[in-house]
């Protein structure tokens, strides 16, 4: 038994394979697979991820018993259609492919499969839960130009308003505009204007990593930065109350957990534990995945569906391997 997982987002695609003894054969990294990508781009970047790895294990398709990927913005059917097309038109077996969005593969990452919430907060943002009759519901997740709150990508957009509102006056004083200003490396934060929409073209990647700086100044007083992380955290525990909301299970002991880089913010974290514990007292809280372990929800989904069992023995064994993995990534 021999299975690819694949967790592929906005900034990066993450690709690992396992034997039956869930020992890890590789750990490739390649760039963006986000379904809104150009076609050629997604395709090169699953290519050069599957292709790595089968390089590096010795092995070729007809060995791999299944691929699962966890894909980025499969948001309608039209997504869908999309992905299993290019899945066709890169020659990959269909009969051993699993697509998932990557929230559902993120609510196996914190739930094991058991009823609960999962919400993504990387550079997007969604909210994702499942209860014990197999329903589904989501929150959020509506892109960075509508929605997103909580994610890397409105952060930063929620950053870029205060600087400018200070910088004009009509705004509180606030460290972001120094910040925002190296980010960019300009010497007037008007400077940005042009940057942002006739050079980069809008690049909402690149943007999203302002959120980084957002949570040092706050970490540092800035009280304007402060609010923006704490708005955040209030964000992602209102949609993954909606999400319980909408299931029924607002009463009930469920897994709720978070997922993406947004979590390494001790505001936003303590915040929504704080949020969830206030409108789901009943919760069971977990740890924040972040990074690489984001891979376990495909994971388990493949060990689900080759019939193995997951528990936390087999999940605690997983998450070493990926950890140990992650230091010897392979660039595709």
């Amino acid at each position: 038994m021999r299975f690819v997982a694949l967790d592929m987002g906005k900034t990066k695609t993450v690709a690992m394979m396992f034997d039956e003894g869930l020992n890890v054969l590789c750990s490739v990294l390649s760039g963006p697979g986000d379904i809104t990508l150009d076609k050629e781009v997604v395709e090169a970047n699953i290519r050069r991820a599957i292709d790595s790895c089968l390089r590096v294990s010795g092995l070729d398709l007809d060995g791999v018993d299944f691929i699962v990927f966890s894909w980025a913005g499969l948001d309608t059917r039209r997504d869908f259609e999309l992905a299993w097309s290019y899945v066709g038109e890169l020659g990959y077996p269909m009969s051993k492919v699993v697509i998932e969005h990557d929230a559902v593969t993120a609510f196996y990452a914190v739930t094991w499969g058991e009823p609960g919430v999962a919400v993504i907060a990387g550079t997007g943002a969604i909210a994702f839960g499942m209860d014990g009759r197999g329903r589904r519901a989501r929150s959020s997740g509506w892109g960075w130009l509508v929605g997103d709150e909580g994610s890397a990508s409105w952060i930063a957009l929620q950053a870029l308003n205060a600087a400018s509102r200070a910088y004009d006056g009509r705004g509180p004083k606030t460290t972001l505009v120094e910040r925002i200003k190296q980010f960019f490396n300009v010497e007037d934060l008007l400077d940005i204007v042009t940057i942002i929409y006739r050079t980069d073209l809008i690049n909402i990647s690149k943007i999203a990593l302002l959120a980084k700086i957002v949570d040092e100044e706050a970490e540092k007083g800035d009280e304007i930065a402060r609010s923006i992380m704490v708005k955040a955290g209030e964000e992602l525990a209102l949609a993954t109350y909606n999400v319980a909301q909408k299931l029924d299970m607002l009463n009930e002991s469920i897994i709720v957990g978070g997922v993406g880089s947004v979590f390494n913010s001790r505001i936003v974290r303590k915040i929504f534990e704080e949020k969830i514990r206030e409108l789901m007292p009943k919760a069971i809280l977990k740890e924040p995945i972040i990074g690489y372990k984001a891979i376990l929800g495909p994971i388990i989904i493949a060990l689900r569906r080759l019939g193995l069992s997951v528990d936390k023995n087999v999940v605690e064994s997983i998450i070493r391997r990926i950890e140990e993995a992650e230091k010897n990534v392979v660039q595709a």
